[in-house]
């Protein structure tokens, strides 16, 4: 499931295609989104694994990727950026999961997305992108994905 999200709109503005990708794993989203121009600016996981990975495919040439907890992301060091990923984790959603939501431990990293992209205020990004699975959709009768969107709205 994929969810996008226009925090700003205007109709004059060209915006660059530069994002930053949270919860980067491997880069899954990087692969797609640079197949269609687009450019990564910034990249953060707390796998070191999923690290390695990401500079072995990538190179790390460009310093995008950040090791570290989502919840301990200085927002300073966000360049600007037009769209914000997010792939955070599902293990709580998922149908086949704990089923215990955005309150879960691994699910609720969500909040430190959000918390992200409040504390960029002007800077903060015009487009979000969330990717989960279709559970979160139900998860907790739909209330979780109701407040995970009134978090998104409550940022304009």
């Amino acid at each position: 499931m994929i969810l996008i999200v226009m925090l700003r709109q205007s109709v004059e503005t060209q915006y660059p295609q530069i994002f930053a990708e949270f919860f980067a794993g491997i880069g899954l989203m990087r692969m797609g989104l640079e197949q269609t121009g687009w450019a990564v600016a910034y990249a953060n996981d707390i796998d070191v694994d999923k690290k390695e990975m990401y500079e072995a495919h990538f190179g790390c040439a460009d310093n995008a990727f950040h090791l570290g907890d989502i919840h301990h992301v200085d927002h300073q060091s966000i360049p600007d950026v037009t769209l914000a990923t997010a792939s955070f984790p599902c293990n709580d959603l998922s149908l086949a999961g704990s089923r215990t939501g955005l309150a879960g431990k691994q699910s609720s990293a969500y909040w430190g997305f959000i918390k992200i992209l409040e504390s960029l205020g002007r800077r903060r990004p015009p487009v979000v992108l969330l990717e989960n699975v279709i559970g979160f959709l139900n998860s907790r009768d739909g209330k979780d994905f109701e407040e995970a969107l009134f978090a998104l709205n409550g940022l304009e």
